[in-house]
């Protein structure tokens, strides 16, 4: 490290430290301004700054983040999937079978997945298959609705892969589109979409603003009934899901787990958790053990034995 640090042997500054500022885990930055003995003059979130603003962020005053701010919600007002895919070297995608060549220009006015994952990610690895299946029921679904060419609907690979050979092998095993590895738009996509963790999947409407960000979820929750993603398709689907759930069981056992699970939703005890039988998110409703937070999708639920019917709610 270039800078100065606490002595190894100094415990009491640093306890002192933890206690002063509430560190509660690492790594943890607090920005210090020349004014410090005032609390607007204390930054928390240095981490948080450092990763999405850079050097940018420098010197961490309110004026600064205040302008930074401005400039994010100018680009993602001014976004465009033009300006989100393509680069003054580049304007076409990777196709199959590689190395076709597909216009950007070709996938405006549709409604985008962009897929940020990668071949040495095991989650990664466990849901593409998922994303495929849904992938080819929403053009199936498409064709049965009219679209000749079931071509509304695409995804773009956003690639982690750490070597080409990775890269290659794990593309190929996909259906979709894909910027080149190591493209320069993808670390500015990651940033642009504050992209923490993969898999990620961000869908992006016909007109090329963000649709959502929690597309993966969607998925899990939905399969491809959850397309195009709008806030009316989910807000239609959670009604048809708390319409399903009034024929649930109330409480049941559940052949993974020796508890009672019961049946909760997010305004009645519940909220978004990770299935325990399928690792993947959820929220809405679920089975939950209240003695010691096992949580399932009903869906994943194999029933050993019913104890109640649920009534209406």
């Amino acid at each position: 490290m270039p800078w100065l640090a606490i002595p190894f042997s100094d415990l009491d500054t640093k306890k002192a430290l933890n206690r002063r500022f509430d560190i509660e885990g690492i790594p943890s930055l607090v920005i210090l301004h020349p004014n410090d003995n005032k609390d607007e003059a204390t930054l928390r979130d240095g981490v948080e700054l450092i990763y999405r603003y850079g050097v940018e962020a420098f010197p961490f005053t309110k004026q600064r983040l205040e302008e930074l701010q401005d400039e994010e919600r100018a680009r993602h007002e001014n976004q465009t999937l033009t300006n989100l895919l393509t680069n003054h070297d580049r304007d076409n995608l990777l196709g199959h079978p590689t190395p076709e060549q597909v216009p950007v220009a070709s996938l405006v006015g549709k409604t985008i997945g962009l897929y940020f994952s990668a071949h040495w990610c095991r989650p990664c690895v466990n849901f593409t298959p998922r994303l495929i299946s849904i992938y080819q029921k929403i053009k199936e679904q498409m064709l049965v609705d009219g679209d000749q060419d079931g071509e509304d609907f695409e995804i773009v690979f956003v690639s982690s892969d750490r070597d080409q050979a990775s890269f290659d092998s794990y593309f190929d095993t996909m259906p979709w589109l894909a910027l080149p590895f190591g493209d320069p738009n993808i670390k500015q996509l990651v940033k642009h979409f504050d992209v923490k963790g993969i898999p990620c999947l961000v869908i992006l409407g016909p007109d090329g603003k963000t649709v959502t960000k929690q597309g993966r979820n969607l998925i899990n929750l939905y399969q491809e009934n959850a397309y195009p993603f709008t806030e009316a398709k989910l807000e239609l689907l959670e009604k048809k899901m708390d319409e399903e759930a009034k024929s649930l069981p109330r409480s049941v056992y559940h052949g993974g787990h020796r508890h009672e699970l019961n049946l909760v939703s997010e305004g009645n005890g519940g909220g978004p958790f990770i299935c325990c039988d399928c690792d993947e998110q959820g929220s809405g409703w679920a089975y939950q053990c209240l003695e010691c937070g096992y949580e399932v999708h009903p869906k994943c639920v194999t029933v050993t034995v019913t104890v109640a019917a649920s009534s209406n709610r």
